[in-house]
């Protein structure tokens, strides 16, 4: 099959980290079936809610999406702190149709600039954000979620230098599987794979699904999940962090922006 082009699409929150699936990993380092091991349960509401001391995140991540004839790879700058700030810089997109960004968000304004192009777009929300507000709902959302998988946990392993909790999930039926989703970071990205000839009514489904969990801070550090196209082809997509430092200090300043003289502003 030709590939004409991969997408990226920036969508709404769930959580996300990722790599391709054509690495080796090290087997997992507990038996799954060990009785002293954690809640699964509990491990992943921590991609959704992580521990009360976690002040902020900074690292690398990078995104890949292959279908085994064409990978595309995208390393990100990540800034975070708990619920509402994050910056994210996109630092290099092998892929030419990806416009690399950059994404500012607080409690009053969100950004998302590209500097190719010089365009940046904002929203302002009626109120400001309020962060404990948005971990209510992101602990609804991790309920929520838990109806809908069965997880396995599958011992710890180390990403970025750092012990994880490994979950293996698996949607409770067909319809869960339907679409594309992915867990790690607070921002989910969505990647469509165009083909010379595209089926619009075709869906993708995925097959497998993998979460990498902090063991200290209950923060995703890696995801992979595999798609299956309607003619039986296989999508991988897998985010991981490369690099990662909790509580180093980020200021204010971090997260605010201000568009260059020469950038077109637009309402997000």
């Amino acid at each position: 099959m030709t590939t004409r082009r991969f997408a990226a699409v920036l969508g709404v929150i769930v959580v996300g980290v990722l790599l391709s699936g054509c690495i080796a990993l090290d087997s997992p380092s507990s038996d799954p079936d060990d009785p002293d091991d954690p809640d699964p349960e509990a491990v992943f509401e921590g991609a959704f809610v992580h521990a009360d001391d976690l002040e902020d995140v900074q690292g690398n991540r990078t995104s890949e999406v292959t279908n085994g004839s064409v990978t595309i790879t995208e390393p990100v700058r990540v800034q975070k702190r708990p619920y509402v700030d994050e910056r994210t810089e996109v630092l290099d997109a092998s892929d030419p149709a990806v416009d690399a960004s950059t994404y500012v968000s607080n409690a009053t304004m969100n950004w998302l600039y590209f500097p190719d192009s010089q365009v940046a777009k904002h929203f302002e929300p009626d109120e400001p954000f309020d962060s404990e507000r948005v971990r209510s709902n992101r602990a609804e959302m991790a309920d929520e979620q838990l109806e809908k998988y069965e997880l396995e946990y599958q011992g710890t392993e180390q990403i970025a230098g750092r012990d994880a909790h490994v979950l293996d999930a698996e949607a409770k039926n067909e319809t869960v599987e339907r679409g594309i989703s992915a867990i790690v970071g607070d921002t989910k990205y969505v990647y469509a794979l165009e083909t010379s000839d595209p089926d619009p009514s075709g869906e993708l489904q995925t097959v497998e699904q993998t979460l990498w969990i902090d063991t200290e801070y209950d923060y995703p550090l890696k995801e992979r999940v595999v798609f299956e196209e309607p003619n039986g082809e296989r999508i991988v997509m897998t985010e991981q962090f490369e690099s990662i430092a909790f509580n180093t200090g980020l200021d204010d300043e971090t997260f605010a922006f201000e568009p260059p003289e020469n950038a077109t502003v637009e309402e997000w």
